[in-house]
């Protein structure tokens, strides 16, 4: 709940609390009924995250950089995948295999494949300071923005191309080795 805009926050709603105040009849007056979160500075380590969010009376913390400015939310399932990794159960892989090499050299790769994963396969250089652990991570980071089915960028010798969206998650990307030629936007 914020006043105005997202660099204004008063606090959290939690969904059973405005159930109970509909149940009671009372009005819903949201701002009485946001909860306070903690504020982090985005630079926290993984460790002082943990131990924010563990005092918290919620299981969330506001995210601000240094000028104060809100920048997302952190919840312990975060700081937990940022520390171990992503979770079996949190990969909607429908049973596909997150990497396949098809017979003319290509590779059509899911969005959640680890990007470490992909450079060992690829044998393609990554930048050790990154904000991103995923191949869709990375189209992210290099695309600038939310892509559509088609889209492509190329990194080196690869050339990436969104083959499949699911709603706002980049689902498949199919990666080519590509010639020291102009890549050629749709």
């Amino acid at each position: 709940v914020a006043r105005g805009g997202v660099d204004d926050i008063i606090g959290v709603l939690q969904a059973r609390d405005v159930v109970q105040a509909l149940i009671e009849g009372r009005p819903l007056d949201l701002a009485a009924l946001a909860r306070p979160a903690p504020v982090l500075p985005d630079v926290i380590d993984a460790v002082d995250a943990l131990s924010a969010l563990r005092d918290a009376s919620i299981p969330m913390a506001l995210v601000h950089d240094e000028y104060g400015h809100f920048e997302g939310i952190v919840t312990p399932s975060d700081v937990l995948a940022a520390i171990a990794g992503a979770f079996r159960s949190d990969v909607d892989d429908h049973d596909d295999p997150p990497a396949v090499e098809r017979d003319d050299g290509s590779w059509l790769i899911a969005g959640a494949l680890p990007v470490d994963e992909l450079a060992h396969r690829l044998g393609m250089p990554l930048a050790q300071e990154r904000d991103y652990e995923t191949v869709a991570g990375l189209a992210l980071d290099k695309l600038r923005h939310l892509p559509q089915t088609g889209e492509r960028f190329r990194i080196g010798d690869w050339q990436f191309e969104i083959v499949d969206m699911d709603g706002r998650k980049i689902d498949k990307l199919l990666i080519s080795r590509v010639s020291d030629g102009p890549m050629v936007l749709p």
